[in-house]
């Protein structure tokens, strides 16, 4: 079913390579005939924007969308669990998913990079693949919905994506999450936010305002105290160890 794997194709970072063989893609999806002919349409379009803009500026694109962006990400397990310890054990369950299938990931990526679970889903059985599919439809129309948000052709891949899945999104929880984050690119302050750098430990000194040397955080206090070490003999002891 290379259908899939060509739509996980075109979302992949663009390169002067994948732009060359744009004209297989377009033989294989119409070959396969797995789409309707709306959906190949709006796919057309993209490839032929592809084809007629400059790579920089379809690279620019890409990066301002699916790297800048967080509500667009093509991780999967980003939009179910955040950054929570939920999604470390998703991504070992889903490893384990790819392995049962004699599959074994060779490249930089995560598990659920949207991309590379594609290319699974094109090995494996295709009324399995579309069940696969519809587990994630909800996510799919949602990021598809940010994208025509931002009026970007990409849409049309999430398109193919839920018109492929065996099960239909729920329109409502759509619509919820399309009001809560429009898709909309980061203003320069909100990226500042994003990318400023947290302390690692919230009792330590930067966050608290207190200096080691005087007064002390109170947590190591606490773990001197149980140590039997005095407070004043804490360097004396860092020295002879």
């Amino acid at each position: 079913m290379r259908t899939l794997k060509v739509l996980g194709f075109l979302l992949g970072y663009p390169s002067a390579q994948n732009i060359e063989v744009l004209g297989e893609c377009r033989e294989i999806l119409s070959q396969e005939k797995w789409l309707e002919s709306s959906v190949l349409s709006g796919l057309d379009k993209l490839m032929d924007w592809m084809e007629e803009t400059e790579l920089l500026d379809i690279q620019e694109e890409y990066v301002a969308l699916f790297d800048r962006t967080p509500s667009l990400s093509l991780h999967l397990f980003e939009h179910i669990h955040g950054d929570s310890r939920e999604r470390g054990q998703a991504m070992v369950d889903l490893s384990e998913v790819y392995k049962d299938a004699g599959l074994f990931i060779n490249t930089k990526e995560l598990p659920d990079y949207l991309p590379l679970f594609m290319e699974y889903l094109s090995l494996i059985d295709p009324i399995k693949a579309r069940e696969d599919l519809g587990d994630i439809v909800n996510i799919t129309s949602i990021i598809g919905g940010r994208l025509k948000n931002r009026e970007s052709l990409y849409a049309s891949i999430f398109d193919a994506l839920s018109a492929a899945a065996i099960s239909k999104p729920d329109i409502e929880a759509v619509e919820k999450a399309l009001k809560s984050d429009s898709g909309e690119p980061f203003t320069f302050e909100e990226m500042d936010e994003e990318w400023e750098e947290h302390n690692a430990f919230a009792n330590s000194s930067q966050t608290t305002g207190q200096d080691m040397d005087n007064g002390g955080c109170p947590i190591a206090q606490q773990m001197l105290e149980r140590m039997n070490i005095p407070e004043n003999n804490k360097a004396t002891k860092k020295e002879e160890a």
